[in-house]
């Protein structure tokens, strides 16, 4: 299709009262949404092998020592989505870093606009390094 066809089609759709009532949501939830995003990393266990899920949520949040609660969320293969109920646990776990689980490295990155959460590239880490 050329983009002429495409636009034609896209101008072409419209919404309707007979396709049903057409509401705008409440600047409140895209607040409450930002403010949730704000809270939330998204990690993966840098491994060839799949993680065992359920012993990762149940050993990290110890780890982490979180004071406040936090939820995980498994997304696919090795990839957690971590929402946080307080900033400051979130940051102590950002500069805490870097993590492992398994003898494989968890790779953090903070969430930030729209699209996949499968198309985050975990390519970046920050290490310590101790020279002598």
């Amino acid at each position: 299709m050329d983009p002429n066809d495409i636009a034609r089609l896209c101008a072409s759709m419209s919404l309707s009262e007979r396709d049903g009532p057409v509401r705008k949501l409440k600047d409140s939830l895209k607040i409450a949404a930002v403010q949730r995003m704000s809270l939330c990393l998204v990690g993966k266990v840098l491994s060839n092998k799949p993680v065992n899920r359920e012993a990762f949520m149940r050993v990290i949040g110890r780890i982490w020592q979180i004071q406040m609660g936090m939820e995980i969320e498994p997304v696919t293969g090795n990839i957690f989505m971590f929402h946080f109920k307080d900033m400051e646990d979130r940051l102590k776990v950002i500069f805490g870093a870097p993590w492992s689980f398994d003898d494989a490295l968890l790779a953090l990155v903070k969430p930030a606009g729209k699209g996949k959460i499968e198309s985050i590239a975990f390519n970046q880490i920050e290490i310590w390094v101790q020279i002598h």
